[in-house]
């Protein structure tokens, strides 16, 4: 597993490194986001990225938000987990808004740290190295990782492995719809319920169980994310949401 540990700390960066290499990662270290996209840009030449970026919230010449927004727009696959000083809910919001897969507020502890990499690497562990289940199902809840869903109004295949909606359109036409593990993970959730509405709770104590129990704006902020990809790409269903309760997600 590639790890990139951004922090302007410098004993901070090499105790990070020092931990996880004992814990067998593939570490790599920059001290600035500007360091941190030049070595994204030189794995991407080599058809390559890493499976996880620590990034720092506060640091010179770029801050963490700035180089996690500029990460993302050369499109890579990265997980993202954001360390930062601020532990204010909006700034938590910000960061995930802005496409974070995870938020850490220092002090923290590095075994805390190794479960979240671990969380984020179990999806990109088979995105590195795909391996489609061909093994199948429709929408009844099951354990499998690829649901395949065929109406008369939707049809698309749905890998919970790769986070990817693969739509299937009209004269054998695809699109593929790549989602964040949380917007994977939700999608999964609500696709499970069977057009039944899931409660906020629901969501945050399945996703979220290795960690802190956060505020439920941030699935608000993983829903909106969420939403605004299906419609972006006319996926035939929605996310609608059922005030005081939660959401669900409904077909045309």
């Amino acid at each position: 597993m590639k790890i990139l540990v951004v922090e302007d700390n410098v004993k901070l960066n090499e105790g990070i490194k020092l931990y996880l290499e004992e814990e067998g990662f593939n570490v790599e270290v920059a001290f600035n986001g500007v360091q941190a996209i030049s070595k994204v840009k030189e794995l991407q030449k080599e058809n390559q990225e890493f499976d996880v970026i620590i990034l720092d919230r506060m640091m010179p010449l770029k801050d963490g938000i700035e180089t996690l927004r500029e990460i993302k727009n050369l499109g890579t696959e990265s997980g993202i987990i954001i360390l930062t000083a601020k532990d204010t809910v909006d700034d938590k919001v910000f960061g995930l808004a802005a496409g974070a897969d995870d938020y850490m507020v220092k002090p923290f502890n590095v075994k805390e740290l190794t479960a979240r990499i671990h969380s984020i690497y179990r999806r990109n562990l088979q995105k590195n190295n795909p391996t489609k289940n061909t093994i199948s199902y429709s929408t009844e809840k099951s354990s499998k990782k690829e649901i395949i869903h065929n109406n008369k109004n939707s049809s698309f295949v749905f890998n919970a492995s790769l986070g990817e909606i693969l739509i299937k359109k009209e004269e054998g036409k695809e699109k593929i719809v790549s989602l964040t593990n949380k917007e994977s993970d939700i999608f999964e959730i609500l696709l499970e319920g069977d057009g039944e509405a899931v409660s906020k709770e629901d969501i945050l104590e399945r996703i979220w169980k290795e960690s802190e129990t956060p505020s439920s704006r941030f699935v608000d902020v993983h829903v909106h994310n969420l939403r605004s990809k299906l419609q972006k790409n006319n996926f035939s269903g929605r996310v609608e949401t059922i005030r005081g309760v939660g959401y669900k997600l409904v077909f045309n």
